[in-house]
């Protein structure tokens, strides 16, 4: 049986990345991104971990204790079109992807390696630097013989330069001084439970036999075990689970009551919607308005629809109806969504004999602005008064450098 050899590709403070390769002004500086509602650091730059700043903290009271950082609003829409461009970049080393998290991957590149004529450790410098030239974005590279090992070498691979290999004949050696509770997939409750058996360490965990995981642990015991010898039992497959539900939101970059600008707001969260529908050759049939108030109220709305399409053409006035029921002019707002659900594979929805032909023209459009977008770029195309291209330049200018 031939091993496979696993990559994790990991996003170094991922957010913060995005938005230095989108301002090189701002690199080498501390930089942080706050949560959707600037509510707290969520990602932060080297620099600024080493300033001191910690995950989570409040920006409150990270702006008055480190004034010199550079905060920003988080922007949702680009680390999602980066990470993207990063995952369908991970094609060039194997066709089998299992996307974990917006900036992390697990790719099977078993034989690639034989067939390129390098070592592990070269291969995962290869896939490293390549990423980092053609994309723009750092990552670390974990390598081993399963998921949870290349989990494991990732972490590793975090302060030794970015990328990291546990060999097999390592595996042992590599566990120790690991905690239970830090071994990916190893909740608190069975961490507790671990330890309560006298097993404390990963490396502990392999010198139990099989009978004791699979007698008190089941399947996920045994593949707990497995994985941690290097066997790998819980394959990259590559294939994609269909969402059951997709929602697009965003704090604005000023808190506005400005219903026109509100408007097309939620149109260009409904444009992400639908291209990801598109993405997925799925059709709504629910469609839902969010607002959230300067004092973190929230105001919804919805409507289930007796047709299915994934056209933000077919959808516009629905959300223009929508936000009219819970708009409320003398009331600040601070933040938008949309939201959809209620899918239909669109190979499966049933076609109506006198289906309109201004439905068919409109998803006909949305498809074709897609291909514009992929081509040109994001915001090419305007909608709305102000156009989606305004507002994003607008989130971008305005979020590039906050007032302290």
């Amino acid at each position: 049986m031939t091993d496979k050899i696993i990559a994790l590709i990991d996003g170094n403070n991922f957010f913060a990345g995005c938005e230095i390769l989108m301002n090189p002004n701002l690199i080498g500086k501390a930089v942080c991104v706050l949560s959707n509602n600037d509510g707290c650091v969520i990602a932060r730059s080297n620099e600024a971990k080493k300033m001191g700043i910690k995950m989570g903290m409040p920006y409150f009271m990270a702006k008055r204790e480190y004034p010199k950082a550079i905060y920003l609003s988080a922007d949702f829409s680009l680390y999602h079109d980066l990470s993207q461009r990063l995952m369908i970049y991970l094609n060039n080393y194997s066709d089998k992807i299992d996307v974990y998290s917006i900036d992390e991957a697990f790719i099977d590149i078993t034989g690639l390696n034989k067939f390129l004529g390098l070592s592990l450790q070269e291969l995962a410098y290869k896939i490293k630097t390549e990423i980092e030239k053609d994309i723009g974005i750092s990552v670390s590279v974990g390598v081993s013989y399963s998921k949870i090992l290349a989990k494991t070498a990732s972490y590793k691979a975090k302060s030794r330069r970015g990328i990291y290999v546990i060999e097999k004949y390592l595996i042992h050696n590599e566990l120790q001084n690991i905690p239970v509770e830090e071994v990916w997939g190893v909740g608190r409750n069975i961490a507790r439970s671990l330890r309560s058996q006298g097993i404390f360490y990963a490396d502990e965990i392999l010198l139990k036999d099989d009978n004791f995981y699979r007698y008190n642990y089941g399947k996920k015991g045994l593949e707990l075990k497995y994985e941690l010898s290097g066997i790998s039992v819980l394959p990259v497959t590559g294939i994609v689970e269909t969402p059951k539900s997709i929602q697009r939101t965003r704090a604005f970059p000023e808190f506005s009551s400005n219903k026109e600008y509100i408007f097309t707001e939620l149109e260009l969260h409904l444009h992400n919607v639908c291209k990801k529908l598109r993405e997925n050759n799925l059709r709504t049939s629910f469609i839902a308005v969010m607002l959230r108030t300067k004092d973190f109220r929230v105001y919804y709305n919805e409507v289930k629809l007796d047709f299915y399409t994934d056209s933000e053409l077919m959808l516009k006035d629905k959300i223009s109806k929508l936000l009219n029921n819970i708009f409320i002019d003398d009331i600040i707002y601070r933040a938008s969504g949309v939201y959809a659900s209620g899918f239909s594979d669109d190979t499966m929805v049933q076609l109506d004999l006198f289906e309109n032909k201004q439905n068919k023209k409109s998803e006909k459009l949305s498809s074709v602005l897609d291909k514009m977008e992929d081509k040109y770029g994001k915001g090419i195309i305007s909608f709305g008064r102000c156009g989606i291209k305004n507002i994003m330049e607008q989130h971008k200018r305005i979020a590039k450098f906050r007032p302290i």
